[in-house]
């Protein structure tokens, strides 16, 4: 590894740095926020919002003398430039591409913030992955990206190590299902990674899904559900960190509705890999009530896709037994079980809460006798 050290940023005062972290992550938010707000619209004064965002982030890096994350910062800079000169269309997945480099970003801040050292390797991956999609022909620049955040993914290779295709990684980009399902998995692995209290949550909640669908009967096609389950909530990356943390109670009639249009980010990235259009429905109606109180649609019974339904329950179970930064402790499984109960026939579908409590018990209980 080619170490990065920025000695001195390390000798700052610490209250400095923590000034700076707390800045940083501001920088992050405001980009965060633009890029949801890009999903169901795209004009001219949100790509300058974006610009000014980044150009904020790359600024206060270079104040405290980060020029390695300077570097990084402004060639997604000029990314984003060339949307301000019209040479280049702002796509959904250009969301995505610049939220994973800002995070790979945050990390190597982390590093050097804690060890006074930093990924030197992946610095240079990030700009090699950036340059390639700056190079890249507009009609081009979406598979590129793809390429380049599976690039990342898999790291740089040892000195002198050649590549073996029995050892390489798959592509996740080659056409076909199972490439698609890796990539699901990274992106879900990284959403979990954005809070502590997500830790491995989508996987614990792929598991637990799975299992009501046996108990239902295997009505479900495995590999929809599989696909819905891991990037139900993946439109949460694009929803301000403060406001994703925020009780539901607390928030304004505006807030609530970019909350609810996660829901609709999400179905749309999976709509437009092809192939998932099941696994898209799932998603959308997942926050659908059984009384036909939810969103985005108000739906209610059978017309809600059994998968939504599904979705809901084991969802609502996670929620209440993990912990969040708004509810410092998290309840019992039993109290979960007790919530989903209570809501038989009104927010939950009663065959798939009975479902659900045959899969908790196999699962859960028994294990454990």
């Amino acid at each position: 590894m080619k170490p990065i050290t920025c000695p001195q940023f390390v000798e700052l005062e610490k209250d400095l740095i923590d000034e700076f972290v707390a800045c940083f992550q501001e920088n992050v938010e405001e980009i965060e926020h633009t890029i949801q707000t890009l999903e169901h619209q795209v004009n001219p004064e949100l790509i300058n919002e974006l610009f000014r965002s980044m150009h904020s982030l790359k600024g206060n890096c270079r104040m405290v003398f980060l020029d390695a994350m300077v570097d990084v910062i402004h060639e997604l800079e000029e990314i984003v430039s060339d949307m301000r000169k019209g040479e280049l269309p702002y796509q959904p997945m250009f969301g995505v591409f610049f939220m994973s480099i800002i995070g790979y970003v945050e990390t190597l801040v982390g590093q050097l913030a804690s060890d006074h050292t930093a990924d030197g390797d992946l610095q240079e991956s990030l700009l090699n992955v950036i340059a390639k999609v700056r190079n890249a022909s507009p009609g081009n620049v979406i598979a590129v990206i793809n390429e380049g955040l599976d690039e990342l993914l898999s790291g740089p290779k040892d000195a002198g190590e050649v590549a073996r295709p029995e050892a390489s990684m798959p592509s996740y980009f080659a056409p076909g299902k199972d490439s698609d399902q890796q990539l699901f998995r990274f992106l879900a692995r990284q959403l979990d990674q954005l809070s502590i209290y997500r830790k491995d949550r989508t996987q614990k909640e792929l598991e637990l899904c799975m299992a009501v669908n046996e108990e239902l009967g295997g009505q479900l096609n495995e590999e929809q559900l599989s696909a819905a389950v891991l990037l139900h909530d993946l439109g949460m990356a694009f929803v301000p960190v403060g406001l994703a943390h925020k009780h539901e109670e607390l928030l304004s009639r505006e807030e609530q509705k970019i909350m609810a249009a996660h829901v609709a980010t999400s179905s749309q990235i999976l709509h437009r890999f092809g192939g998932w259009e099941d696994a898209a429905q799932i998603v959308l109606h997942h926050h659908e009530h059984y009384d036909g109180s939810g969103y985005p649609f108000g739906v209610s019974g059978k017309d809600i896709p059994l998968g939504s339904r599904v979705l809901a329950i084991c969802d609502a179970f996670f929620e209440i037994t993990s912990e969040r930064e708004d509810r410092s402790y998290k309840k019992s499984l039993f109290e979960a079980v007790r919530y989903v109960n209570s809501y038989n026939g009104s927010l939950f579908d009663p065959d798939c809460v009975e479902a659900f409590n045959m899969a908790v018990r196999k699962l859960y209980i028994a294990k454990e006798s």
